[in-house]
């Protein structure tokens, strides 16, 4: 079933008046009657997507902003197995057909992290049970989403704006058999597990998920993906005792680990 994504034929709305958007997944156009697609988003919940949008203030600057959007109808959600998966196939069909001016820009004045103390969470990406890893499709400010049972650890990171890690673990013939891209760089790892870091991001939401064996799906901005190249962790000092110690544990925080400091400087965060 295809979804209608022509932005002459979609609802909108005023962009002052986003509240009124249904909180239903869909696609959203952001722009104004001389551009109507500026920018093209995904989210599984439309209304608060777009109360705590990391590019808000740059919407309000649009003269009089058009919040266009698509809600995935229930016939179609019900024959869906992977939500976030769609969404992402649907935004980039959108992007590709318009190509929005502000996708690939930078968040202006987005504030800069500073993250010396507290507690910093990691999030292990299966490959061979997981697949390719979508992540790495992400662009920075995208919604990058994870799935986690740890509510308490959910909150805490989104209240103290506390940064999570994504990072993959797999031997090099699940990469090769999930169509990682750039195996050349993992190919001196042939031998061991390789475990790289996919991205990292600042979480600022969380809300239910239907999704098998887990409770929350966590959102978060202000992200960053780690590819071409690859960071490979394996051979990062201090990986190795950093491994043993919190790699078997899913979503957790890693704060007393020395590691965790080289995790931070990896990301790129003062």
């Amino acid at each position: 079933m295809k979804l209608n994504l022509n932005s002459k034929q979609m609802p909108f709305l005023p962009y002052k008046q986003r509240k009124e958007i249904p909180s239903k997944p869909g696609i959203y156009y952001v722009g104004n009657n001389h551009c109507p697609v500026m920018y093209v988003g995904l989210s599984r919940k439309l209304k608060q997507r777009h109360m705590n949008h990391h590019r808000q203030v740059q919407f309000e600057n649009f003269e009089n902003p058009v919040i266009r959007y698509r809600i995935l109808p229930e016939n179609m959600l019900n024959r869906i197995s992977d939500l976030g998966h769609t969404l992402k196939g649907l935004e980039n069909q959108a992007k590709d057909y318009y190509k929005p001016p502000l996708n690939d820009t930078p968040v202006p004045n987005q504030t800069k992290i500073q993250t010396s103390h507290g507690p910093v969470y990691i999030q292990i990406h299966k490959v061979r049970e997981a697949g390719y890893c979508l992540h790495f499709n992400s662009q920075d400010g995208d919604e990058l989403a994870i799935n986690t049972s740890k509510l308490p650890m959910v909150t805490r990171a989104i209240q103290d704006k506390r940064p999570i890690f994504l990072i993959a673990s797999g031997y090099y013939k699940d990469y090769e058999i999930e169509n990682y891209p750039f195996l050349n760089e993992l190919a001196p790892f042939k031998n061991d597990k390789i475990y790289l870091l996919i991205s990292r991001f600042i979480p600022y939401e969380y809300e239910y998920s239907d999704v098998l064996c887990y409770n929350y799906t966590v959102y978060g901005g202000n992200s960053k993906v780690f590819i071409q190249p690859y960071i490979i962790l394996n051979n990062q000092p201090g990986f190795q005792e950093f491994k043993r110690k919190y790699l078997r544990l899913g979503f957790t925080n890693c704060e007393r680990s020395e590691f965790a400091k080289q995790l931070l400087q990896l990301g790129d965060f003062n």
